[in-house]
């Protein structure tokens, strides 16, 4: 049974500013709606309305980043938190978490959009959803789970939302339309990477989300929503092989909804429809359907559409030409790709957890009296320590962020006690190789970031930390242990930019075969 919404307003004075703004950017007019935005602040900030301020800057957000300008979303949120301070809801908080973490993605920045979202999950499961705002937070920590392709979590997060009875039809609708577009997304993933069996469950699910879609679309009177779930259902169908129906239903539903290139279903129709189009002989139809999806995939982070456009591709070649070098190109192409960006995810799945499970660790030492700032296992500073940094946009740093090469390795060959002296080790030799005025967190399970102020040279930091982490007689801890470390350095600039660029040198350093250190 659904939860019953708290009877409190959320609502400011001028909300129909908000709601005009909310208006223009679901219908598609994202530069309109913007530019509403930005009006309506100004009005607001006149009139001391701070309810409709801040919805009014979360739209201009989402609208920023939905027309693909990460960083002036990035920018967005960060004066939204900044409006909000330290006292708001915690799940306006989560809002504005969220929109940071799916800009940052975007922005190459994803060890940063882990951070926040690791927060942003914590803060709308925590309780039950009773109230607008905590269904809109959790909705919008679900869009940057999935931005990140972490499916699990992010439908953990639409099965309670669809499970909710307070919200009105045209919500619930965008609820099903949302949690629709996740599963074909995660059916689509799994396919194209060679994983068929595992998709069809998800396809399944996408049926049945798309006909509630449908159901609710109808009700509400929005016959282009009902048309965007007969998009989804034809492309389940072309994937199971009834391309008589699917077409039926996908020629007169993409008449029917306006095919804006920042929508899941424009894209999901157009590979559908060259689907149908190579099997009824119209090649060239087929191959400008799925050149236009890759035009506008290829901007995009995680090119889940675009991947499966290029299978799609090789699909139509063998069915028109056979089996040849070409064909069996393209699909080994989009298969490596997409099981690499699987593989991605894994890694990003357990780190967003590793946060999450930090995130409750430091709150509940926090809420037994010990110190807020400091990271239990190793006695070094905390996400908190590094968040207080991190919100001091004035000050500048040189950022060493150091990772121990194969850890997971380390767990499963030495045993997991090895794993957790192996940090403690790492976190003394990084204390006892620092100046006292840096900054040194536990950043990750197996990450670890020093900043250096300004002031002083980092590169003989990195150096020497890299040195001793090698040198370390590791043999002390278990009987053929060895430990190396990926180290990325960048800056000085803010602490945000140095640890984002840091970060890359890091991935750089890995790649290039490990035990080294990469300047940004």
């Amino acid at each position: 049974m659904g939860s019953e919404l708290d009877v409190v307003s959320p609502f400011g004075p001028l909300d129909a500013l908000a709601e005009t703004a909310h208006r223009l950017y679901l219908d598609g007019y994202g530069e309109r709606a913007i530019q509403a935005c930005r009006e309506g602040l100004h009005l607001c900030e006149l009139a001391g309305d701070e309810r409709t301020a801040r919805y009014l800057q979360f739209v201009c957000g989402v609208a920023l980043h939905q027309l693909g300008r990460a960083a002036e979303a990035s920018e967005e949120a960060g004066h939204l938190l900044r409006r909000l301070g330290t006292g708001a809801e915690p799940v306006w908080r989560a809002k504005a978490l969220a929109l940071l973490a799916e800009s940052r993605v975007d922005l190459g920045m994803t060890a940063l959009a882990m951070d926040h979202l690791a927060e942003g999950q914590l803060i709308v499961t925590g309780q039950p959803i009773r109230t607008y705002d905590h269904l809109s937070a959790t909705m919008s920590v679900a869009l940057a789970l999935n931005a990140l392709a972490l499916f699990e979590p992010a439908d953990e997060l639409m099965v309670q939302m669809l499970a909710l009875t307070f919200p009105p039809a045209r919500v619930r609708l965008n609820v099903a339309q949302e949690a629709a577009v996740l599963q074909v997304s995660w059916g689509a993933m799994l396919e194209v990477a060679g994983r068929g069996a595992d998709a069809w469950p998800h396809y399944a699910t996408a049926l049945s989300r798309a006909a509630l879609m449908r159901a609710l679309a109808l009700e509400v009177d929005y016959p282009e929503m009902h048309a965007r779930a007969e998009a989804i259902e034809a492309f389940v169908l072309m994937r199971t092989g009834d391309t008589a129906l699917a077409e039926g239903r996908l020629r007169p539903a993409m008449a029917a909804f306006r095919l804006r290139e920042e929508l899941a279903e424009t894209q999901i129709a157009r590979i559908a429809l060259a689907m149908a189009s190579s099997d009824a002989g119209h090649r060239t139809e087929a191959a400008d359907l799925l050149a236009a999806v890759q035009r506008v995939s290829s901007s995009t982070q995680l090119d889940v559409w675009g991947l499966t456009a290029l299978a799609v591709r090789a699909r139509n070649a063998v069915q028109h030409d056979g089996r040849n070098e070409a064909a069996d190109a393209l699909e080994l192409l989009a298969q490596i790709s997409l099981s690499r960006l699987w593989e991605d995810r894994e890694s990003r799945f357990e780190a967003l957890q590793d946060r999450i499970q930090q995130r409750e660790m430091a709150e509940q030492h926090e809420r037994i009296g010990r110190a807020a700032l400091v990271d239990p296992m190793t006695g070094l500073g905390n996400r908190r320590r590094l968040q207080q940094v991190l919100e001091r946009p004035d000050q500048r740093f040189s950022a060493v962020l150091l990772d121990v090469d194969r850890f997971r390795a380390v767990n499963e060959e030495h045993g997991r006690d090895t794993g957790d002296a192996v940090l403690q080790r790492i976190a003394d030799l990084l204390q006892r190789n620092v100046s006292d005025d840096d900054v040194v967190v536990r950043y990750g399970g197996d990450e670890f970031v020093v900043l250096v102020p300004a002031t002083r040279e980092a590169t003989a930091t990195a150096e020497r930390l890299l040195e001793v982490v090698r040198k370390e007689p590791w043999l002390e801890i278990s009987l053929g242990l060895r430990v190396t470390a990926s180290v990325g350095l960048a800056g000085p600039a803010s602490a945000a930019e140095a640890l984002a660029a840091a970060d890359a040198a890091r991935e750089a350093a890995k790649r290039a075969g490990r035990d080294r250190l990469v300047v940004a």
